[in-house]
């Protein structure tokens, strides 16, 4: 997440446990696939982690393009992929598989977009104008990281269509499931992401990730109803 190295790997280890804890209590195959969203953000959150002391110490600074990329990818195109996919593989209800099937071949669809675009164009994280500054200094300048791409006036005319389709992969699929706690996993992330866009405005990237990873707690909640409704 945006706001330290110390926050983002003490995230990642809760989001590991959790995710263990998960996949453990998870039954069927369906559900352990659904059961390694908190494990797949608990490695976001190590990697943002990492991409913070890349920043601030030069021995790192070589790993600094290579961390940003794979956080990128797990932030912009692992969730529109993965979130639909694992939802579906769940749901017992043809219609809304059919549903399902759609909306998770548009997430597919703009997972590999966006490796497209990661790949043809350069990103660059930027520094915290100020990472000593007092306690007095407002949130914005002194604890977020905001990631720049250098896209063409073409492609930034497409990131209300992006930012639409990814909404509709990762927050929508989970309000058509038959399992009536799954809305909650849709709640949570539209919560996050409104947050976001609301006052981390310049950051949505990585503070919506942060906030959207307690959806993870969302999971394995759904994940012991089911084997509680199993038994």
């Amino acid at each position: 997440m945006c706001f330290s190295a110390t926050a983002s790997f003490g995230a990642s280890a809760v989001l590991g446990i959790v995710g263990v804890v998960a996949i453990a209590k998870a039954k069927t195959k369906p559900q352990k696939i659904f059961a390694t969203i908190p494990l797949i953000f608990a490695v976001q959150q190590f990697t943002e982690g990492l991409l913070w002391l890349s920043l601030k110490n030069a021995g790192l600074h070589s790993w600094q393009s290579s961390l940003t990329y794979i956080y990128l990818v797990f932030a912009m195109a692992a969730w529109p992929f993965w979130i639909p996919l694992t939802v579906r593989l769940l749901e017992k209800d043809a219609k809304r598989k059919k549903i399902m099937n759609v909306l998770a071949a548009i997430g597919s669809t703009v997972a590999i977009v966006v490796g497209f675009v990661l790949f043809l164009y350069p990103v660059e994280v930027m520094t915290p104008l100020c990472l000593t500054c007092p306690a007095s200094s407002t949130p914005d300048i002194r604890n977020h990281l905001h990631y720049e791409f250098a896209f063409p006036p073409v492609a930034k005319s497409l990131i209300t269509a992006f930012t639409v389709l990814y909404i509709m992969a990762t927050i929508v699929t989970p309000f058509i499931s038959s399992i009536k706690k799954m809305k909650w996993l849709g709640i949570v992330f539209l919560v996050s992401y409104l947050f976001a866009v609301i006052f981390y405005n310049s950051f949505v990237v990585s503070v919506w990730c942060f906030f959207a990873a307690m959806l993870s707690f969302v999971v394995l909640w759904i994940i012991m109803d089911l084997r509680k409704k199993a038994s």
